[in-house]
């Protein structure tokens, strides 16, 4: 009964992340962002698929159906921490330190690969889960184990910072319990193998089966999850800075932030006083630096940026109409965007999607 439930949780889970990535795949203007987590679902949901094939025993017929496991099972920390990494810094380069942790992943393939394709891998794999202990592969297994026991820990100390604050309580919450559910697991499943007990490996492999579900439905329902944490992240990092002194620079720098990276200026209600709350200013501070920085009252400021991305979902989609990219960039009605658009260029949304030779 336990064996069926654990290869049928499992099974669910696989196919829903394999969903997952083909939604990401399918995806309009895709970023390199996307891409990896494309890449990192595929791999995910193999490693997934691959338990299933041990909680139905066919990886005992069929040895060939764990390969690269040990790989993947090196490369699950790394990627984990890639994957918070593009979310606080989308456009920024991978740690050297995180890229020299997927070294040993690499020899681990090399290694993989000769075990299943020039050794006589069915038997070796039999004798393999029948006495563990007296083969090496498993103590590489269980070092694979025990470094993603150790990122895991450290997304988890990551997570829990955040879950003091009220906008990311919650969600945060959640996430670090379906990270706990993850490191139960994964030991469950070393254990249950060491120790040869199908009945705690099978508890394991249901267990992760629940938390992969569990994970793609919170992603489902936190879709900005990782984008909320990045966003406290840099807030208070912001707010840190300024307590050794009020800086234009370092203001200049998070008002990008949240204009290019954050992109509020999509709210069409945004006010002054919640733009100044970020910034951890008073509204009169803030109208005031941006007359004096920026040349312009707040208003324009902000319409500034969603004008420009306008031109730019002008040309890109040209089968939206003007009303809808203008409710996307953040104006109330179809009045507004056309007044302030002519304003900044010289003729309407229309217009300027008739004239400019890239449009449609």
């Amino acid at each position: 009964m336990l064996a069926t439930t654990a290869s049928t949780a499992i099974a669910i889970a696989a196919v829903l992340t394999f969903y997952t990535a083909l939604l990401h795949l399918t995806r309009p203007n895709s970023s390199r962002f996307y891409a990896f987590r494309i890449a990192r679902d595929l791999m995910v949901g193999t490693q997934t698929l691959q338990l299933y094939f041990v909680a139905t025993n066919l990886h005992l017929k069929y040895p060939i159906v764990l390969y690269p496991f040990i790989t993947l099972l090196f490369l699950s920390g790394p990627l984990n921490y890639i994957r918070y990494f593009k979310f606080f810094y989308p456009e920024g380069k991978i740690p050297l330190n995180v890229l020299v942790q997927m070294i040993p992943a690499g020899l681990v393939f090399l290694a993989e690969t000769w075990f299943t394709f020039f050794t006589d891998s069915q038997s070796t794999v039999r004798s393999l889960f029948a006495n563990p202990a007296g083969y090496a592969a498993t103590y590489l297994v269980l070092a694979g184990v025990v470094v993603a026991l150790i990122q895991y820990g450290g997304l988890l100390r990551l997570e829990i910072g955040f879950a003091s604050r009220q906008t990311t309580r919650e969600p945060v919450l959640l996430s670090s319990t379906i990270l706990v559910l993850y490191m139960i697991n994964t030991m469950l499943i070393a254990f249950g193998f060491f120790f040869t007990n199908q009945d705690v490996t099978n508890l394991g492999i249901l267990l992760l089966g629940i938390a992969g579900i569990t994970y793609l439905l919170f992603e489902n329902r936190y879709p900005d999850f990782y984008q909320l944490v990045a966003r406290e992240q840099r807030q208070q990092k912001f707010k840190k800075s300024l307590i050794q002194g009020l800086s234009r620079e370092k203001i200049i720098n998070r008002l990008r932030e949240l204009m290019e990276d954050e992109k509020i200026y999509r709210q069409f209600d945004l006010k002054l006083d919640e733009v100044a709350t970020m910034l951890f200013i008073t509204p009169h501070q803030l109208s005031e630096f941006v007359n004096d920085c920026m040349g312009m009252n707040f208003s324009s400021y902000i319409n500034q940026y969603r004008v420009e991305e306008a031109k730019m979902l002008l040309m890109e989609k040209p089968e939206e109409s003007t009303l809808v990219i203008g409710f996307q960039v953040g104006f109330g009605s179809k009045q507004s965007f056309n007044t302030i658009f002519k304003q900044q260029t010289g003729m309407t949304p229309s217009g300027y999607r008739k004239n400019n030779p890239q449009a449609g």
